[in-house]
């Protein structure tokens, strides 16, 4: 079976994009998803440390074959002349060991949309956006997913992302400890 991280709201930062890389290594993820906000900060949030968007380019390039990605409200145009693989798209449909995943940033499509755009029980939708990680089944049975951010976490959360494998869905934080888990 195969492995997904997931990974969202990356807002420029390099030491916490590497993290979150080995995270995903530990965990063999085949697959690295991402729901936008690669290079900017944006203009709410202060500059992160460790911010080299030029770093994060040559880091991600070099893992293009594994990246599967959406766009930000953060993200620009420029940045997808610069980045080697497709981030141009506000969402995305995938197949996940047999569930249909829809996966976008969150600022056009949030979980109140799960129902209306095709899932059903047993799905999963993605989002980032908000910076706070949510793990949790709604009541038509589809498991909502944000991974919250690995750079301007709110909510009172962890810097986080998520690992989906056959098992399940977990919240990790960027040592790896899991913070909440749901099993298929």
């Amino acid at each position: 079976m195969t492995t997904y991280a997931v990974i969202s709201d990356v807002h420029g930062n390099a030491e916490n994009l590497e993290k979150a890389i080995k995270v995903a290594d530990t965990n063999r993820a085949d697959f690295l998803i991402f729901l936008g906000d690669f290079l900017n900060h944006g203009p709410r949030n202060g500059l992160p440390s460790s911010y080299d968007p030029m770093y994060i380019v040559k880091l991600l390039n070099s893992l293009k074959e594994r990246i599967i990605a959406v766009r930000g409200n953060c993200d620009s145009e420029v940045d997808s002349t610069v980045l080697e693989f497709p981030i141009d798209a506000s969402y995305n449909t995938l197949i996940i060991n047999g569930r249909k995943a829809f996966m976008t940033h969150g600022h056009r499509y949030d979980e109140t949309d799960s129902e209306y755009i095709g899932l059903a029980n047993g799905d999963i939708f993605m989002s980032g956006h908000t910076h706070c990680p949510v793990l949790k089944q709604n009541r038509a049975g589809i498991y909502i997913l944000n991974p919250g951010s690995i750079t301007f976490p709110r909510g009172g959360s962890d810097k986080s992302m998520a690992i989906i494998n056959e098992q399940g869905i977990s919240l990790r934080d960027l040592t790896n400890g899991v913070t909440a888990e749901l099993t298929f």
